[in-house]
């Protein structure tokens, strides 16, 4: 005993020695203590001493311990479960707190479908303190028969099911206003799997809903509107393809007056082409005679006379060149009896001995010749270009190249003269203006085909045309 006395720390010494003293004085002379000792290791447990006190000498008592225990165990778990159970206090209480400080209703029902538990914003909706609302249903709160009836269903259903419920409801408030709510049921399950408590929530989404009501309206007239839009639009859209198909008809009609009108500046051509030959090509035969006639008679009487009348002949031999060449640029009479490629080079070789421009054409051998109203086509857009580079472009030379691409026929026509500057020539890719160039568009639209045309100051001038041959 006087070892465990050592141990016993100075604090609970002095408790210990009294409780044991004061056993005599008690009515059964027992005395009982539970004190802490320290162990060798240093580790503290707990000690539970009963025992007597009985007599042993003259004036003194003898103490006689029954038993001593280790009590540090169960010592050890009433403070844990003296903590365990302050914590789970502090945690209700900051649960409490915290439910009770939110806008939302938070509630608990029992099995029996009545309030266990409900927060401060819902008591004070009711106007009711916590200990007057446990243990009551939604019925026995003043709730409108039919919802109470609807709740009460759905909180028996979660525990039921061991599911959630999510439902709304509309409200009337004290002032008169309506809203709605939005409430949530759900279950918590016991150890044993079994739903013991329903807890539940409702929130105000009289806003929400409201918002939703003004964004279905606006859906709707967005509906609407997009109805009448697309309506209008149909409309116009049929206003439109009327107008168009007009239009096309008219495109189609003007198509066929340009080409009779080409054809008929090709009869044109070929008349004034005769007139010239026939008309001013014999006077200019005739005035050449008599100049020559003129020069011979003048030599002896004055070298002036005879040096205007011989100036006056090579002006006569210029018109009659030239004459001759604009007779040939109207129309070449050989087209229609030699074929394409043989009226291209004889048509080039005799522009080339009459207009003085050396024109280099170049022609595959087994170039496939397309149809004859397409032959007419390529010879009268080679004949424009030609003229346009003779008569505006100042280039001595041409470069003609006609080939067969897949099912296109391809014509490309340069020179190396004056050139187009980029602002002329803008206005002629978009408006199709320009010397013979709407002509050529023209008798190349009526085939499906296209033209396209590039030029640069100081370089030159190149034409493409491209006919597909399957357009035929």
């Amino acid at each position: 005993m006087e070892n465990v006395r050592k141990a016993i720390p100075p604090d609970d010494r002095a408790r210990v020695v009294s409780s044991v003293d004061a056993g005599p004085n008690s009515p059964s002379e027992r005395y009982s203590v539970e004190y802490r000792v320290i162990r060798k290791d240093g580790t503290v447990s707990w000690l539970a001493t009963r025992g007597n006190v009985a007599p042993d000498k003259p004036g003194e008592a003898r103490r006689s311990p029954d038993f001593v225990i280790d009590i540090a165990q169960p010592k050890s778990s009433a403070e844990k479960t003296e903590e365990l159970h302050s914590r789970l206090e502090q945690q209700a209480a900051l649960l409490h707190v915290t439910l009770s400080s939110i806008t939302d209703f938070v509630y608990v029902f029992d099995r029996n479908g009545r309030f266990a538990f409900v927060n401060q914003a819902l008591l004070n909706l009711w106007g009711l303190k916590l200990e007057d609302a446990v243990g009551k249903d939604f019925l026995e709160l003043k709730y409108p028969e039919e919802l109470a009836a609807r709740l009460q269903r759905q909180i028996q259903q979660v525990f039921d099911s061991g599911e959630g419920v999510v439902d709304e409801t509309p409200y009337t408030s004290p002032t008169g206003a309506g809203g709605y709510y939005e409430y949530i049921f759900h279950p918590v399950f016991s150890r044993d799997g079994k739903v013991e408590v329903v807890v539940g929530s409702t929130r105000d989404i009289t806003e929400r809903k409201r918002l939703e009501e003004q964004l279905r309206h606006s859906e709707e007239r967005s509906r609407i509107l997009a109805e009448t839009l697309e309506n209008q639009v149909k409309v116009r859209t049929a206003e439109l393809e009327d107008r168009n198909s007009e239009i096309l008809k008219k495109t189609e009609v003007l198509s066929k007056l340009s080409i009779s009108l080409m054809e008929m500046q090709d009869r044109e051509g070929r008349r004034i082409a005769r007139e010239l030959h026939d008309s001013a090509g014999q006077i200019t035969v005739v005035l050449l005679l008599n100049l020559a006639r003129m020069v011979e008679e003048l030599k002896g009487y004055s070298p002036a006379l005879v040096e205007l009348a011989e100036t006056t002949q090579a002006y006569a031999r210029e018109l009659d060149q030239e004459i001759r060449t604009t007779s040939y640029l109207f129309h070449p009479p050989l087209l229609e009896e030699i074929g394409l490629q043989a009226a291209l080079h004889w048509y080039t070789e005799g522009l080339q001995q009459r207009g003085g421009l050396e024109v280099q054409l170049e022609i595959p051998d087994d170039f496939q010749r397309p149809s004859r109203e397409m032959e007419i086509t390529i010879f009268r857009v080679v004949q424009a270009c030609l003229t346009n580079v003779h008569r505006h472009s100042g280039s001595k030379s041409a470069h003609i190249n006609l080939r067969r691409e897949g099912t296109n026929v391809v014509l490309e026509v340069c020179d190396k003269g004056r050139g187009i500057d980029a602002g002329k020539l803008d206005k002629m890719r978009e408006k199709s203006v320009g010397v013979g160039l709407q002509g050529i568009r023209e008798r190349v639209r009526a085939f499906g085909g296209e033209v396209r045309i590039d030029s640069k100051v100081g370089v030159g001038t190149t034409i493409w045309v491209t006919l597909p041959v399957k357009a035929e």
